[in-house]
């Protein structure tokens, strides 16, 4: 947002007054800003709130301008979720511990998305969780992390296939009740959830080897 901002009014000048002029800027640099202004429209207002008129208002061009680098706004979104999601997962491979504990891969992802949230103002969290337009998007990504979290589930306690699912489900979900909960102590919520988790986890561990001695 800071981006499209500082772009717009650097362009400004005295004799030219409320037009913006913008300067001459490559293909990839113009579409990023775009994606920006999609991205400030999107904290302050919601997805829902994202169209090409809006993107080329904040941007200061003419309203047909976005149309050349994108078909449309649902073109805009998708095209703003998947470099949301390639930040975080390139951010998420450089923050996971070297051959971490399944409780140590808890508590760095809870670690994780607190200084997401913190850096890009929710933005993240809006666009993974949209129940509108980028649903469809928001639901392959969440189905790709509850899969990778029942993979570490049966690895560290060889619970069965559908359950390590199930489980991992409740964990992808609620991240949106962790983030609500929030109070300034990241620490202590980190903790807490995260001795949840693991006990939950082992609650079910216990209970599997329970009914396969039967």
């Amino acid at each position: 947002m800071e981006r499209a901002v500082r772009v717009s009014r650097s362009n400004r000048t005295e004799a030219d007054g409320e037009r913006v002029i913008q300067k001459r800027l490559k293909g990839p640099e113009r579409r990023d800003l775009f994606l920006d202004a999609a991205a400030a429209i999107v904290l302050d207002q919601g997805v829902a709130a994202v169209t090409m008129e809006g993107v080329a208002q904040r941007c200061g061009v003419n309203k047909s301008l976005p149309y050349r680098y994108f078909a449309d706004r649902d073109a805009v979104l998708a095209a703003l979720f998947d470099r949301e999601q390639a930040n975080y997962a390139a951010r998420w491979a450089n923050e996971l511990p070297a051959e971490p504990t399944f409780e140590g891969a808890v508590r760095a992802a809870l670690r994780h998305w607190c200084v997401r949230t913190d850096e890009g103002g929710e933005l993240y969290f809006k666009l993974v969780t949209d129940n509108g337009r980028l649903r469809a998007r928001a639901r392959d990504m969440q189905q790709a992390n509850a899969e990778g979290w029942a993979a570490g589930l049966r690895r560290a306690y060889g619970l069965p296939a559908d359950v390590a699912l199930q489980y991992a489900w409740f964990m992808v979900t609620g991240v949106t009740g962790f983030l609500t909960a929030r109070n300034g102590d990241d620490d202590a919520l980190i903790d807490t959830i995260a001795v949840a988790v693991v006990a939950g986890a082992e609650a079910l561990q216990a209970r599997h080897r329970a009914m396969a001695d039967r």
